[in-house]
């Protein structure tokens, strides 16, 4: 079978729908010749992983949805597949290729993993709900067209049927994941250097893993702060790359003269990452929205407590109470609560961090791969 996908980025960047884009694309790269179509800075043709990876250069990018990279047409009908899965909604570039792809391949069958609702947050500019309301009416005639639509909770057939009309007998659940290799142990030597690098010795470590951007609600980690319960105080270690909100949420920290019990790693090694989670003892993720949380997962893979906002991604991997906490977008009191708690009790720190490693294990990519693939079989 020859499989295509469409997606705006591709690795190296990384981020929730590149990272399913690529583990997934590389699992079926295994037993078929896999295709990957992608903007770039300049046109490119490289095979990663035994993937064919094509880059369009693109000429130009306003914002995240609207962008020109013109040679994605022919990359796309220069390599013809079997089926074209896209990631996204609401990229005309994308949209404008898959038409013209289907009127000369129309046996092409066409997946699409959304990820989440197009323009997902609920609050924008004036401009930017014109845009929203025109471009919506288009992607309900795009998806007419599409032969199997993947969500990847059991929150999302909702808005799909609602807002876009999409087919409920083409929805179907193939949720993200993590690789076996973000299972793995790390030494013991490693962990203490990265103690030491981050000065977090004898502390309770507080961990989030995700661009460092507004929607993501890193404010409300920083106004809990600071929390100590006896001898022990805790520390934020903000994992990821800025994306326009680091600065503003330095001045907060020192405006709370907190600054010392929040860091910013920056961008960092999967190694070190996957060190940090091992020390960290419970992951915080205060997102205004996400469709799940590749991040949450890697966290409970390394035995953390969660405490989330009640995203789909978060209702979805966190039971209440259970195997951690939810609480609502911007409620810094329940958050600071479920904090103390979970660093008062350590029974109950202990029993969540053990649920989650367990968990953890019934989504590897290597296993949703094959969910995957007997869908491409029944629609093909």
């Amino acid at each position: 079978m020859k499989i295509g996908f469409l997606i705006t980025y591709f690795y190296p960047k990384m981020g929730g729908a590149e990272s399913n884009c690529y583990y997934l694309a590389r699992e079926l790269a295994k037993s078929h010749e896999v295709h990957v179509f992608c903007s770039g800075d300049v046109d490119s043709e490289e095979v990663i992983d035994n993937i064919h990876v094509h880059r369009a250069k693109q000429s130009y990018r306003f914002k995240y949805y609207l962008a020109s990279y013109p040679s994605l047409t022919k990359k796309m009908l220069d390599n013809p597949v079997d089926i074209l899965h896209i990631h996204g909604l609401g990229f005309p570039q994308h949209d404008k290729s898959v038409r013209v792809l289907k009127q000369k391949f129309p046996e092409t069958k066409i997946v699409c993993t959304p990820h989440g609702p197009f323009m997902a947050l609920k609050k924008y500019g004036f401009f930017a709900n014109l845009f929203k309301n025109y471009y919506t009416s288009k992607i309900k005639v795009a998806v007419k067209s599409y032969d199997a639509i993947i969500q990847v909770n059991p929150f999302q057939k909702e808005w799909m049927t609602k807002e876009y009309d999409m087919a409920p007998n083409k929805i179907f659940l193939i949720p993200n994941g993590i690789p076996k290799s973000s299972l793995k142990t790390i030494s013991k030597s490693n962990l203490s250097k990265i103690i030491s690098k981050y000065n977090i010795k004898d502390k309770t470590v507080i961990s989030y893993i995700g661009r460092i951007q507004k929607y993501k609600g890193l404010d409300q980690v920083i106004n809990v702060l600071p929390i100590k319960e006896g001898k022990t105080s805790c520390v934020a270690v903000l994992i990821g790359s800025d994306a326009g909100d680091k600065e503003r949420l330095e001045n907060l920290a020192k405006e709370k003269q907190v600054s010392n019990e929040v860091i910013f790693t920056g961008q960092v090694t999967e190694e070190e990452k996957l060190g940090l989670l091992e020390i960290s003892d419970i992951f915080v993720f205060p997102s205004e929205w996400e469709a799940f949380g590749i991040a949450t997962l890697e966290a409970m893979a390394h035995g953390n407590a969660v405490i989330s906002t009640k995203t789909e991604g978060g209702k979805y991997l966190i039971e209440d109470g259970k195997n951690g906490f939810l609480f609502d977008y911007q409620d810094i009191g329940a958050l600071k609560n479920n904090l103390v708690k979970l660093m008062q009790d350590s029974k109950l720190l202990s029993k969540i961090q053990k649920i989650n490693r367990k968990k953890s294990r019934s989504f590897l990519w290597e296993d949703i791969a094959i969910d995957l693939e007997k869908l491409y079989n029944k629609i093909k």
